[in-house]
């Protein structure tokens, strides 16, 4: 982060946000690349952020979303929904049990899903979806 970027008062108001910030431009470059993630990183230390910040968070992260995407893409072609749901599990220190619980079946359930022996039901995937806040379409493979 550059010292221009760390000295700067985040603005209030969108208009302030675009002419002082980042102006929402597709990016292109790396320098853009790097000035958009400075500057999500500094209005992500603000204690609180009003409705105008946040929006402007959201849309400048999906600008640095799409240009990771392009630019740095990453294969999960061999990543399974079995892989998917132990991590889950493990980053979220679920047990078995927890996880059944979540799903609406009993550990013995959860082992068969992890061991490939047993499919998730559409029901399951929308729990899996609203619980861990991610697509559905994670988890249909």
């Amino acid at each position: 982060m550059d010292m221009k970027t760390k000295q700067m008062k985040i603005p209030g108001n969108w208009n302030g946000l675009l002419s002082k910030l980042y102006n929402l431009r597709p990016i292109r470059s790396e320098s853009a690349y790097e000035k958009a993630i400075a500057i999500l990183l500094k209005l992500g230390k603000l204690p609180e952020m009003n409705k105008t910040q946040s929006d402007y968070v959201e849309v400048l992260s999906c600008l640095v979303s799409k240009y990771e995407d392009k630019r740095y893409p990453i294969d999960t072609s061999d990543v399974t929904v079995i892989d998917i749901l132990k991590s889950f599990m493990q980053d979220h220190k679920m047990t078995g049990t927890d996880m059944g619980e979540l799903l609406g079946t009993n550990k013995t359930a959860v082992s068969r899903i992890l061991n490939g022996k047993r499919k998730l039901t559409v029901e399951q995937i929308k729990r899996l979806s609203e619980r861990f806040k991610v697509s559905t379409d994670l988890f249909i493979r």
